[in-house]
């Protein structure tokens, strides 16, 4: 029996029209990933307070270009059902000098679905910001944990915050001098209890010149590190769980540097394997037993089989968002 007929059998209780919508969402979900997430680089050049990285058991590497092209070729086949590709998952993605080839093969191979970036900054020189413009990147994310340059080094050791805050700079500018359209430019400070008196000065800071100035909420990385949120939120993240199917394993498609698969973006070690695209195909393991048991078992709310998810924290970011809704 098929995940399609356990989900119908499983959701046989629910009012008719709730069970509808249900039925629809589940099934334009499973024809194909909307994000995928590739792991370009597991290197880091920094230690951040907040990262499990010195809890990493897997081999650290970059993703070949012969893989990469791969997984976009049968993206490229599937474009219709993509919103989003991030050649980034758990590191520091510059770190892989091919990654502006990366950005470049999948902006030719998916001309209308968006890539989008993640970086810590600190490589972003003005050669490199020249060439995200030139490869036409539609987005990238500075993370930038704070609004002084002790703050910032606090948490996100081993890098200079004069450094960062120049490339971020320099790349804003560069962008207005070209007049171009992208990329779309967001910074993000992570509010826990290290940066929280800063908060508000950040967005003071980066608002005139930044596209988006976001303020996170802060994730345990699956229960792996110490819970640092303040506020409502912390109290939200103490005292909860998941009590609906989790939407990580219905929307994004997380692949390691080695062409792994796991369900998770917050599974940094890939504790839960469900396939691996050096051998299969993303349809293969989207559809395949693996993640379809996983995906049953968090329709009946059976969390605690599944390890990592039950220590997970990440439904304080997922209360609010329509997926949640369908579920209620």
């Amino acid at each position: 029996m098929g995940l399609k007929d356990t989900f119908y059998k499983t959701a046989s209780r629910y009012e008719p029209l709730q069970r509808v919508l249900r039925n629809a969402v589940v099934a334009r979900k499973l024809r194909f990933p909307e994000v995928i997430s590739i792991e370009s680089s597991s290197f880091c050049n920094a230690d951040c307070i907040m990262c499990p990285r010195e809890l990493l058991s897997r081999k650290k590497g970059n993703m070949s270009m012969e893989l990469y092209r791969k997984i976009i070729d049968e993206c490229a086949e599937n474009a219709r059902y993509i919103k989003l590709v991030q050649p980034f998952m758990f590191g520091e993605s510059f770190i892989n000098k091919q990654l502006v080839d990366m950005i470049a093969y999948t902006k030719n191979r998916l001309p209308r679905v968006p890539v989008s970036v993640s970086t810590n900054g600190s490589l972003i020189d003005p050669r490199k910001a020249q060439e995200l413009i030139d490869c036409k990147l539609d987005k990238i994310n500075i993370d930038i944990d704070g609004a002084t340059a002790d703050t910032f080094e606090a948490v996100r050791v081993g890098l200079d915050y004069k450094q960062v805050v120049e490339n971020a700079r320099y790349l804003m500018e560069l962008k207005r001098s070209t007049a171009s359209r992208t990329p779309e430019i967001t910074v993000t400070i992570i509010n826990m209890e290290e940066t929280q008196h800063e908060v508000e000065a950040f967005r003071e800071l980066w608002a005139p010149i930044a596209d988006n100035v976001v303020v996170q909420s802060y994730t345990t990385w699956t229960g792996s590190v110490d819970d640092k949120n303040v506020g409502d939120q912390a109290a939200a993240s103490a005292v909860g769980g998941f009590t609906f199917p989790c939407k990580h394993p219905w929307e994004e498609f997380v692949i390691a540097n080695d062409g792994r698969v796991s369900i998770c973006c917050l599974d940094f070690d890939f504790k839960v394997e469900v396939g691996d695209v050096s051998k299969q195909s993303i349809r293969e393991v989207w559809n395949g037993a693996p993640i379809e048991e996983i995906r049953q078992k968090m329709i009946e709310n059976r969390y605690d089989e599944l390890e990592i998810c039950s220590q997970c924290n990440n439904y304080i970011f997922q209360t609010e968002c329509a997926w949640h809704q369908v579920w209620k």
